[in-house]
Formats: C-alpha cells, structure tokens, sequence
C-alpha cells in the first residue's frame, strides 16, 4: 500500500507531466499545429469505434486519452516503455487510467488471436514505423468481421509544421514516407470499403468490411 508521501510525490508527477505538456501543446499552436484540433478532426472520423479497441503506438498518450471515454476497453501498444509511462502520467491526469491496458509490443507481431478487437487505430505514428506493411496485415487480422481500422498521419503541410516545430525545439522529425492512398488501394483490392479525408493538417483512412 502506497504511503501517503508516496502518494503526494505520484501527484506531483503526474501534475508536472501534464504541465509540460501543456506547454509545449502552447508552443505548437504558436508555430501552426493544434493537438487538440487535430485529434478532434481525426475521432469525429473514427468514431463510433465499438467496445474494444486496440491503438497501435502510444506515444504520450494524447490521442488515448481522447479515445477512452468513447469505449468500455483500450488496449495501447508501443515499443518504447518511457514513452508509455508519460502517457500512463496523462491517463492518470484526465482519470481514466482504469479503462486502458499498456504492452511494449512490436506491432508488426500482435500477441492476439485473430478477430480479437471491434476497432484497431493508429495516429500520428506510421511515419515512425519503416515497415507498416506488415503492421497493417496484423492490424486486419486482429480487428473483428464488421471491424474498423482507422490509420490518421499528418497531411504534407502537417508534416511541414511538425518539422518546423521540432527544429525550434533543437530537434529533427525523423519519418519514413507513407501515402495513405497506397494503402487505402491495397484495403479495397482487398474487399474493404474504405473513406478518406483530410482536416486540419492531417489525413484519416478508415476502413471497414461490410460482411
């Protein structure tokens, strides 16, 4: 059992964590890019996602946090435990931290049975994975008949400000480049039905099967 000054130094850091971030979600709009705006236009996309709900890459948990409240179970997947432990800080932020299920997994190997999720989604992260393809074939076959994939990155302008935003932190946005289109012809040679759309400098593919 935790004790109560355990307890106080939990609060502390989970209130830090929050305050950096929004911080630098304050450095972002300055620079061009709203998070807030942009998970906005990408869940209004995705939704209605069902009750269970795999997201392929964590990150700091911003797009998870937005997610939770609209599902009874989110399971996230990351390959970087610092990354997931800032975003377990913001889900223990916002209070739905009993909602949500974290692995370090690489996502091109699911650890689940086939049809195992109503939905499997992923934002802001396929450019940070050199080898999607393989992620996309494990995302269709955990994701339930009737399921949907949604797969949201940045539209080109949208990459264009991150960039700008990392370089003003000191930092390059390293990527691998990934059209949405290729793999939205790939769904539908498939027998997907898929819809794409963009907003606020960013893309979403959402896919389903209608039988």
């Amino acid at each position: 059992m935790e004790s109560e000054q355990e307890t106080k130094e939990l609060s502390s850091e989970v209130i830090e964590n929050h305050n950096r971030l929004v911080e630098r979600n304050t450095r972002a709009r300055a620079l061009g890019y709203d998070f807030e705006e942009g998970i906005k236009f990408v869940l209004e996309q995705s939704l209605p996602l069902g009750d269970s709900v795999l997201e392929i890459g964590t990150g700091k948990g911003r797009f998870m946090t937005a997610v939770a409240p609209h599902v009874k179970e989110l399971t996230t997947l990351d390959v970087s435990a610092e990354e997931q432990y800032f975003a377990q800080l913001n889900a223990a932020y916002a209070g739905i931290q009993g909602k949500i299920r974290y692995l370090i997994q690489d996502a091109a190997s699911l650890p689940w049975p086939d049809t195992t999720f109503d939905a499997v989604l992923t934002m802001n992260a396929i450019h940070h994975i050199p080898h999607f393809e393989q992620v996309l074939v494990e995302m269709q076959r955990v994701v339930k008949p009737k399921g949907k994939i949604v797969l949201a990155d940045f539209s080109p302008r949208g990459f264009q400000v991150i960039g700008r935003i990392h370089r003003s932190e000191g930092k390059v946005h390293q990527r691998h480049f990934h059209d949405l289109r290729n793999f939205q012809k790939l769904l539908r040679s498939q027998g997907w039905t898929t819809r794409l759309r963009k907003g606020y400098l960013q893309e979403v593919l959402v896919a389903w099967q209608k039988t």
